[in-house]
């Protein structure tokens, strides 16, 4: 019979164990893992740059390249209610820029252009891809005509008429130029008090000698005087739905300059 001690039999060293990998393999791996980090960092940024690069070039190059058909604005918009500006001075004032390309265009040199017609407000010019460009423009509006050539716009200026341009059923204003600020503000007192009253301004004069003139629609004058406008004006309202309603056809003037009082004219042939 075989006899067992006990003791197992010595083990031989340098023997991997089943299952288990070499520390040195670990540390080799760790490394190819970082080197190939590495390399794909510094060709990212290769390319970031080499892109950034070929833009910047590209750029360039499109700004110095000869025009072409390729490079042609063939479709250029303009937009906005047109009444002072003819279509031939937009093409006289567009047609100079036009003739460059989409991207050399001058986009604020035609705006600057465009607003320095008087009669142009504001003005936007933008590109619209791919080979056109788009203007919208907007117009100064006429309150009154001033004299014979010229008309009040919104902003108090006098601005001269263009021959084209078609003007509907506009009030008067007419005074020294220096008080045409004044002017403008009793016309649009004196228009909202009248509206209200189914009653339009059709003339509005200052003079130094007789004051103020103001000539409704109707064909009734109204001599207003210096000083206190909006009171007289009520006083012939006040009278018009009163005593002078049933009259008001006849009358062809009202003198308001009086304290409490006014003095009627009729029409000829009328009492």
């Amino acid at each position: 019979m075989v006899k067992r001690t006990g003791k197992q039999p010595a083990k031989k060293m340098g023997k991997p164990v089943r299952g288990a990998r070499p520390i040195v393999a670990q540390k080799t791996t760790a490394r190819g893992i970082v080197w190939r980090f590495g390399v794909t960092l510094i060709l990212a940024v290769s390319l970031a740059c080499g892109l950034l690069y070929g833009g910047h070039w590209l750029r360039q190059r499109l700004q110095v390249v000869p025009l072409g058909k390729m490079d042609a604005l063939e479709q250029v918009e303009v937009r906005g209610v047109f009444n002072a500006v003819h279509e031939v001075q937009l093409k006289e004032i567009l047609l100079p820029y036009l003739q460059a390309g989409f991207f050399s265009v001058d986009i604020r040199a035609m705006q600057s252009a465009l607003l320095a017609n008087p009669w142009v407000t504001s003005a936007s010019v933008r590109r619209r891809w791919p080979r056109g460009v788009l203007v919208e423009i907007a117009e100064a509006q006429p309150l009154a005509v001033w004299g014979g050539d010229r008309l009040l716009v919104a902003s108090g200026a006098l601005l001269l008429r263009p021959a084209h341009m078609r003007v509907k059923a506009l009030p008067e204003l007419a005074g020294d130029e220096l008080l045409v600020g004044q002017i403008m503000t009793q016309y649009q007192a004196l228009a909202g008090i009248l509206t209200s009253r189914d009653m339009e301004v059709k003339r509005l004069s200052f003079d130094d000698l007789g004051g103020w003139r103001l000539e409704l629609v109707s064909g009734i004058e109204l001599k207003l005087g210096h000083d206190a406008l909006l009171e007289r004006v009520n006083r012939f309202l006040f009278l018009s739905r009163g005593l002078l309603a049933p009259h008001l056809h006849k009358v062809a003037g009202v003198d308001t300059r009086y304290g409490n009082a006014v003095a009627v004219q009729w029409k000829t042939g009328q009492k």
